[in-house]
């Protein structure tokens, strides 16, 4: 998760509010126990506004990674990879299930069930991230070699786009059954932001498709939004229909924001700029931050018998834990050894 950038300011922007917005959206989790109330709707707006910071993440690293063979081999990629995200993702889950156990959340039924629990993201429900995450890396070996034929990179895309995100839209807006085997298998799950991500960074979107991609962005959150609400309060159970990264309305906002930020940040702030070397500081705790964060958010909710649903914490909860979860992954990084295994900048 933590990509960061020496030069390349509107990475380390995306980074580190991408990352503020999970942690928002993990604070906001009343959004999806859907009880008609005015605090449910509150919630809607919030996981709305937050919900294209998965997808970026992955768009990130199609656009910071898709190109590795220029700086090093498939060998020390791999090597890379492994000790920056799967090494630490081990080391945190059997440290969650060592918490957990002791405060009997989970009991230890044999190494089985443990496997299944691992495999599943069953220990930390948030670290769910981390397999699909893996998976891309384990293609990006393959999709960098075509890093440089952009015309079967586009191709890929405008077919991956039509057959996993628009296609299965439209048939439940038809009320029709979608055949799951219509999927572009080169691009279905997170592969068709990781081309995305690329594509763009490597893209001059000139002014009008901008202006296009931005009202889509738009009109995709406020479609989410008002048919979350309408659908659920008509039905009186939760309506997620228009949810899922992978759903349209999902889709078009991810991209306006990548496109936005590229466009804002990139002709607006320098590299050496006091605002960009503090992004470039942050973004280097992200993925410890992420590692954390859920865990410092229930203690502190049972310590301070905090309730999850005022406003306030929806909306300052984040911060503060953001703040907080950023301080201890700079102590932690100290560590000699023992910081750079647990949390890697």
């Amino acid at each position: 998760m933590s990509v960061s950038s020496k030069k390349i300011v509107y990475f380390d922007f995306l980074n580190v509010f991408a990352c503020l917005c999970v942690i928002g959206m993990h604070c906001n989790g009343i959004a999806h126990y859907f009880d008609g109330s005015s605090e449910w709707k509150q919630s809607m707006v919030i996981e709305t506004l937050g919900y294209w910071a998965v997808p970026v993440f992955f768009m990130l690293s199609g656009a910071t990674l898709m190109n590795y063979r220029k700086r090093y081999s498939t060998k020390e990629f791999l090597k890379k990879r492994f000790l920056k995200t799967v090494l630490p993702f081990i080391v945190w889950s059997v440290g969650m299930l060592a918490y957990k156990m002791l405060s009997g959340a989970i009991v230890w039924q044999g190494s089985k069930a443990f496997v299944e629990l691992f495999l599943n993201s069953r220990i930390e429900g948030v670290y769910w991230f981390f397999i699909p995450l893996f998976m891309t890396y384990l293609c990006l070996p393959i999709l960098s070699k075509l890093s440089e034929d952009t015309k079967i990179l586009k191709y890929m895309t405008c077919i991956g786009v039509a057959s996993c995100i628009l296609f299965p839209m439209i048939c439940k807006l038809l009320n029709l059954s979608f055949d799951s085997n219509f999927y572009f298998p080169i691009t279905r799950g997170y592969i068709i932001y990781v081309l995305l991500g690329y594509l763009l960074h490597k893209t001059d979107i000139k002014l009008p498709w901008r202006i296009v991609i931005y009202a889509m962005g738009i009109l995709g959150a406020a479609f989410r939004y008002f048919h979350t609400v309408t659908a659920s309060m008509q039905s009186g159970t939760l309506n997620n229909m228009s949810w899922g990264y992978n759903s349209l309305p999902c889709f078009v906002l991810a991209v306006a924001v990548f496109v936005f930020a590229k466009q804002v940040i990139e002709n607006n702030v320098s590299p050496d700029s006091k605002f960009a070397k503090i992004l470039r500081w942050l973004s280097g705790t992200t993925f410890g931050v992420y590692l954390m964060h859920v865990f410092v958010m229930r203690n502190i909710v049972s310590l301070f018998d905090i309730d999850v649903r005022l406003v306030w914490w929806r909306l300052v909860g984040p911060i503060i834990l953001f703040v907080l979860c950023v301080v201890l992954v700079k102590l932690l990084q100290k560590i000699p050894f023992i910081g750079k295994i647990i949390i890697p900048s």
